[in-house]
């Protein structure tokens, strides 16, 4: 039986095969780069606080960073000591029932949360008016509790009997039993993966709203005015950049999560065990937590800015175009959109003017 493979067997063989071939420097690694993203996207957001003024979005981001910090610094010890234990599993079933609750309590809060980023653009786009008015940061921090509360509530679950928490291959992790036969384990592991299954749907359901919209507006504003039109496009640059980064949060999220659920569903049809998928999903899950204050720094509106800027001075030779040589360019290609006949009249309403103006300038001066 699957579910009983760390129990039943002898794992002296094991144990001593994973000693030979696994190194700590792989989880050294990714602690490093967990640990040292997360404080420096913590550490970026305050000191660009005077900027984006702690709107909702940007606490969001901020709990986020949070979370995934918490995530590696409650679990990443138990690894460590599993390693410095020679592959022998440590504390027994405490240690078990702790790693579980801490690994489901992390998905399930960065998953939610990432829901909520999604559910703030889509509301702040869509619905401008009641976003602005409802903008209270007591509310965020209201619901951020209530995220934190509902993953914990959810992690609970199998140290209240509503499924149970075991040690999977290679005997060496704990997760909550998703190869069980009884119908408590089968029903929390369904719900497991149900909600981070809808979480990634939402979320892709309102970023595809917010790039509609956005996309929208910009065909909108190519109908206005320069000026009116200059206005629109610097409201929708910011939601440009918010939702570059959201989309490569939702990918992210989907490609390490989604393999995890996924292997859920499997194991609890009663498909034969994977153990190696298994535990491919495991890292690919872990991952998400390393990838997710990266993507954060290296996506920043000024990141983002610059590369745009090295982008056009590499292809068209310049990097920005200021607001006088903008009105001469718009004039030139005006120009030129006439026809030869409306060409000639308008260079001559010109040098017209030009001539009149002259004339009153020196005839002012013959009169002082």
């Amino acid at each position: 039986m699957a579910a009983e493979f760390c129990y039943s067997q002898d794992l002296t063989n094991l144990t001593m095969k994973l000693a030979k071939t696994m190194s700590p420097v792989e989880s050294a690694v990714m602690f490093t780069l967990g640990v040292g993203g997360n404080i420096l996207a913590l550490v970026m957001l305050v000191r660009n606080a005077a900027h984006h003024k702690w709107k909702i979005f940007y606490r969001l981001v901020g709990a986020l960073a949070s979370s995934d910090l918490f995530g590696i610094l409650s679990t990443s010890p138990v690894a460590f000591a599993v390693y410095d234990n020679h592959f022998v599993w440590p504390g027994g079933q405490p240690v078990c029932d702790y790693l579980s609750f801490m690994l489901i309590f992390a998905s399930m809060g960065t998953l939610t949360i990432v829901s909520a980023m999604s559910l703030d653009r889509y509301l702040a786009v869509w619905y401008p008016f009641f976003y602005n008015i409802s903008q209270k940061k007591r509310r965020v921090h209201v619901m951020l509790v209530g995220v934190w509360v509902f993953a914990a509530l959810i992690a609970s679950m199998p140290l209240m009997s509503f499924g149970r928490n075991i040690r999977h291959f290679p005997c060496t992790w704990c997760f909550f039993d998703y190869y069980g036969t009884y119908m408590l384990d089968r029903a929390f592991s369904i719900l497991y993966a149900t909600l981070g299954i809808l979480n990634t749907i939402v979320s892709s359901t309102f970023n595809c709203l917010v790039l509609y919209a956005v996309c929208r507006g910009t065909i909108n504003t190519r109908r206005l005015s320069i000026r009116s039109a200059r206005g629109k496009k610097r409201e929708k640059k910011n939601e440009i950049f918010i939702l570059i980064f959201l989309i490569a949060i939702l990918i992210v999220h989907s490609v390490c999560w989604m393999p995890l659920m996924i292997r859920v569903l499997v194991n609890t049809s009663g498909a034969r065990p994977n153990y190696k998928a298994d535990l491919l999903a495991l890292r690919m899950a872990s991952w998400n937590q390393i990838l997710d204050p990266w993507l954060y720094i290296l996506l920043r509106k000024e990141m983002l800015t610059r590369i745009y800027i090295f982008y056009r001075k590499k292809r068209y030779g310049v990097v920005f175009v200021t607001p006088a040589s903008s009105e001469s360019l718009s004039g030139s290609m005006r120009l030129q959109a006439l026809n030869s006949k409306q060409r000639l009249q308008k260079m001559n309403s010109t040098e017209s003017n030009t001539t009149t103006t002259e004339i009153k300038g020196l005839l002012n001066t013959a009169q002082s």
